[in-house]
């Protein structure tokens, strides 16, 4: 009997553990930036923008690798509204909207900034699994 509940109690938590890595989020970056001042920008692996930004219409896109939960956007400390938001899948070999075919291995937001313009953009998510929130600090001219 003390056998069975132990290897139960094992099972549970090697299942859970497998879950929360399986479920956590490894990274998040700002993709792009598009606005009526600058058009758009591809942002992927930058720390800032080349282009000047602002003006009637900003979006802002982040790109959560993994699942998180409960994020939260501020264009120089105000926060943004989530306007909407896509699953990420593995499509030939590179990380693509879903639309119907891959696996999900992640979401992107996009974020309304319009009528601001650029400065510092900080980006919070919650990982699904174990780990700290990741942050993002990006700035946009």
């Amino acid at each position: 009997m003390k056998a069975d509940v132990l290897a139960a109690a094992a099972f549970f938590m090697l299942s859970t553990q497998a879950f929360a890595q399986g479920n956590n989020l490894s990274r998040a970056f700002v993709s792009s930036v598009t606005s009526s001042k600058g058009g758009f920008e591809d942002t992927s692996g930058r720390s800032s923008t080349t282009r000047d930004h602002g003006g009637t219409s900003m979006l802002i896109r982040t790109d959560d690798i993994g699942y998180g939960k409960h994020a939260q956007a501020r264009l120089l400390g105000s926060p943004l509204r989530e306007v909407q938001t896509h699953a990420l899948c593995k499509v030939n070999g590179r990380t693509a909207p879903c639309n119907g075919r891959g696996t999900v291995i992640g979401y992107r937001r996009t974020w309304e900034a319009s009528g601001r313009e650029g400065g510092n953009f900080e980006y919070m998510v919650i990982p699904n699994g174990i780990g700290a929130p990741v942050r993002v600090s990006f700035q946009i001219r």
